[in-house]
């Protein structure tokens, strides 16, 4: 007997977890469809991810619309949670032209620093040591030209 509860509870549960909420209204002009994903296993099922789209387009197509998603939120199942799939849409008119992706600009440092190259023996008399160590300085990006230029005319007038 508990047998037959266990496995149909684990029948209702997988069942009732594949349904999907519909279409829902959420604006004058947006929509959500939620769904659960009843498939065992761990990660994201496309599956269930592509049904969901599915709907979607089924939707917008009763009106001669496509759809143009707002925001796509994937949940992966894992050991005792169901993945699921939530799409926030609008119906809009076909033919319209996809955007790119717009990324936001990596981070950039400005580094103003006055590069001090000079070699710890001031007192040094290898100026072919000091131009190399310059040159290295440059090619690696270190310094740029200007301050490879500026730091080589110092070397230079020190000999």
């Amino acid at each position: 007997m508990n047998n037959k509860i266990f496995f149909s509870s684990m029948a209702f549960l997988i069942i009732s977890g594949c349904s999907s909420t519909g279409v829902i209204p959420m604006s004058q002009d947006s929509y959500f469809i939620g769904k659960k994903d009843g498939s065992p296993g761990i990660g994201v099922s496309l599956s269930n991810k592509a049904e969901v789209y599915q709907e979607a387009n089924a939707f917008c197509s009763q009106k001669s619309l496509e759809v143009l998603t707002l925001r796509e939120t994937v949940a992966p199942a894992a050991p005792g949670r169901l993945g699921s799939t939530e799409l926030h849409f609008r119906c809009v008119q076909p033919g319209g032209s996809a955007k790119p992706l717009v990324k936001d600009a990596d981070k950039v440092v400005n580094v103003n620093s006055n590069v001090n190259v000079k070699p710890k023996d001031v007192n040094s008399t290898d100026m072919y040591t000091e131009l190399k160590k310059l040159k290295e300085l440059k090619d690696t990006g270190i310094i740029t030209q200007e301050e490879f230029d500026i730091e080589k005319k110092e070397v230079l007038s020190r000999y």
